[in-house]
């Protein structure tokens, strides 16, 4: 494993420029709320241990994006408006359109509250830090921290819950079938010892972290061509195009920012079940697809035929599509399989990267873009 520092130096300096640089220190700087995870993530814990459910609720990205995630726990259910909450625990992503409803809390529900700044009366609050980025890739980062405590916590009850295999390899499908097929959430037997607290989530943030900062050193000079690609094509009036899918994509594309210079399209290549967007391309477009696993080939031999530039984000390249003048590949470093964290005696690894990879990388191309004087729509 990574060696894992304790962070506990107070950051008095700017933020960086650079959004992958401001990611990768969030992730350092959320360290410091360890402590506070593992102790609600005791409580969570004991709550589903004992046979509660697990559900995740408020901003829909945000639950989308703890569930059906490679390394992430198979038993997170989405909260219905009408559930019928006794001995549950909800993780809740609160925002000015999905308040949390005093209302809904009992005693009898855990709640773990994320994206407020102030404590919430009768839940546990993971309070809302100002990284620099984004609201949603904030929770992001913290939940996932958050949710490889939980895991930490249930091995300390001598159990493990099902984790999810990425439906990109071989045995993703197959895993689902057999376990979540089954209703099967936790496993009957399993070699997993103890996991102290704090190490999943410490380990996530630093190899995370790690990834933002090999994409930077790596990516920097690309970054700074596709920022002038966009301001030239968004001054001449060209399309811009952004595809993304997964979870927290596309809502961190078309509900901000980026979503006013880019036109959003819903599309990952590899996934067959998705049909290619027909949209037309032509010269002087700039065709942008923050991807998963797969190279968009199609898109970019469309966009390349047309005269117009394309910028694809894969953890491999193209062969017949690598950088050159009219293309630009970014490699976002995180493993194929997305899930990154090693579990001592567990088949696969946990918790993902690729969420909060790949939206940093949205991000620095949208500022790259701005300051070479792209205009976003007001």
């Amino acid at each position: 494993m990574v060696s894992a520092l304790v962070i506990s130096v107070i950051f008095a300096v700017a933020m960086p420029e650079s959004y992958l640089l401001r990611t990768a220190d969030a992730l350092i700087r959320a360290q410091e709320d360890i402590p506070a995870m593992v102790q609600v993530a005791e409580m969570v814990a004991n709550q589903i241990a004992a046979g509660g459910k697990l559900y995740a609720g408020g901003n829909p990205a945000l639950v989308s994006e703890v569930s059906g995630r490679a390394g992430g726990l198979m038993l997170i259910t989405s909260l219905q408006e009408r559930a019928k909450l006794d001995g549950d625990a909800v993780l809740f992503f609160a925002d000015a359109e999905h308040p949390i409803s005093l209302k809904d809390l009992s005693t009898k529900v855990c709640w773990v509250v994320f994206g407020v700044t102030q404590p919430v009366q009768g839940a546990n609050t993971l309070p809302m830090r100002d990284y620099g980025l984004s609201p949603t890739l904030t929770m992001a980062i913290q939940s996932w921290m958050f949710i490889g405590e939980l895991i930490s916590a249930c091995t300390r009850l001598g159990k493990m819950p099902v984790l999810y295999e990425s439906i990109g390899l071989y045995g993703g499908i197959p895993r689902q079938q057999k376990y979540q097929g089954k209703n099967i959430f936790w496993h009957e037997e399993h070699q997993v010892p103890q996991i102290s607290p704090g190490t999943l989530a410490r380990e996530y943030a630093l190899r995370v972290s790690a990834m933002l900062r090999r994409c930077e050193e790596k990516h920097r000079s690309d970054f700074e061509r596709i920022g002038i690609w966009v301001a030239e094509a968004n001054k001449a009036g060209h399309n811009l195009r952004m595809y993304s899918m997964g979870h927290l994509f596309p809502n961190e594309v078309n509900t901000t920012a980026i979503g006013r210079l880019f036109i959003s399209g819903v599309w990952n290549a590899g996934f067959s079940y998705i049909p290619e967007p027909n949209d037309q391309f032509y010269r002087g477009d700039v065709i942008i697809h923050i991807g998963y696993q797969h190279p968009p080939r199609t898109m970019l031999e469309r966009a390349t035929s047309a005269g117009a530039k394309a910028v694809y984000v894969a953890p491999y390249m193209d062969r017949d599509y690598p950088t050159d003048s009219d293309t630009v590949w970014i490699d976002p470093m995180y493993p194929f399989g997305d899930a990154c964290v090693p579990i001592s005696g567990y088949d696969i690894p946990a918790l993902p990267a690729s969420g909060v990879v790949n939206a940093a990388i949205a991000w620095e191309i949208y500022r790259v873009a701005c300051v070479h004087g792209a205009k976003p729509k007001q």
